[in-house]
């Protein structure tokens, strides 16, 4: 058994918000934003928009991408750190706006590699007979969580808003791209220095008056420096692992389809991998979108789809790292 990209689809909020919109409220000037990220502008949602909206939307494009009705989904899988709310999970809300059948719906909270835990639960389910046409969805809303000021200007600086989608099946159709591996690991001794803290009940549930924890707690909080070096690190040695055991070297690969973390990181990454620089084989979407955490990987591999740019048998390559730390490298190759 064989599972398949089939189909993909994006979704971004219409509001575009310029470095020069938040600069001074972060303390920082719009060209320092652009060097130090690669980002100049993000979408950020309007309020009172839910995550699940923007990933129903997504799903809708990737099921017209793939040529699939609603009914013919048997798993849903939804990846995402800003949920629509606390309890009960954000699937089911995707699931009755689209109206797909009674199937298992799924959250995963493996944040930036939210596309790749898909992509490895998503392939088991096709490949051991569980479902045939698992539907992934990678969407947040994170604009609601930034701290618009000099103290965390260097994180909020970032963050967008958006979705993406993809359909995995057990059957290859033109342009489809065949899942071939996926590696992950998890590092627990860092879980402090990338995330948000509150609400949970390690910081206390009941909110920020409580004993352990404060206000900040309840914005993103980044160790810059431990972030940096570690995934440059664990990238480049997730990617080498993967291309190592199906027996390729980064020169096999055509597409690196990576996290849209920043724009530094990943150039760290394709010198740390020597990846060829004589073709533009690393897909950003950076700049336009920022990072949209969960759904910027299926943002950049749906931009890089429609460009119809991949032709059969390139490889792709889709490195990502996230709080947790969690990182791990995934590995497609394009069908006929």
């Amino acid at each position: 058994m064989k599972a398949f990209i089939t189909g993909t689809g994006k979704f971004l909020p219409e509001r575009s918000v310029s470095n020069e919109e938040i600069a001074e409220r972060l303390g920082l000037q719009p060209e320092q934003i652009f060097k130090s990220s690669g980002i100049r502008s993000r979408r950020w949602a309007e309020a009172g928009t839910t995550t699940s909206s923007l990933a129903a939307e997504a799903l809708r494009s990737a099921l017209e991408d793939a040529r699939l009705a609603a009914e013919d989904v048997d798993y849903l899988l939804f990846g995402t750190m800003t949920p629509d709310r606390f309890i009960p999970g954000s699937s089911p809300s995707v699931q009755r706006a689209l109206g797909l059948r009674e199937i298992p719906c799924l959250d995963i909270r493996a944040t930036c590699c939210n596309a790749l835990y898909a992509l490895q639960v998503g392939k088991a389910l096709v490949t051991s007979g569980a479902a045939r046409r698992v539907a992934v969805c990678l969407a947040e809303i994170q604009s609601a969580w930034l701290d618009l000021s000099p103290q965390s200007g260097t994180i909020s600086m970032l963050f967008g808003d958006g979705a993406s989608s993809f359909i995995v099946s057990d059957e290859a159709q033109t342009g489809a791209l065949e899942i071939l591996d996926v590696h992950l690991a998890t590092d627990g001794a860092y879980v402090d220095d990338l995330g948000i803290r509150c609400p949970g009940t390690e910081f206390g549930a009941k909110g920020a008056g409580q004993e352990g924890a404060g206000p900040a707690d309840y914005f993103a909080r980044m160790n810059g420096q431990s972030v940096i070096l570690q995934a440059s690190r664990k990238i480049v040695a997730a990617c080498q692992s993967v291309l190592t055991r199906n027996s390729l070297t980064p020169a096999d690969v055509r597409w690196m389809v990576p996290h849209q973390a920043n724009a530094n990181l990943l150039a760290q990454v394709a010198r740390g991998l020597r990846f060829p620089t004589d073709r533009d084989g690393v897909v950003t979407v950076l700049e336009d979108t920022g990072n949209t955490s969960s759904a910027s990987m299926g943002i950049a591999l749906d931009t890089l789809r429609r460009q119809e740019r991949v032709r059969a048998e390139d490889y792709l390559l889709l490195p990502a790292f996230g709080a947790g730390f969690t990182w791990g490298a995934g590995l497609c190759r394009a069908t006929a």
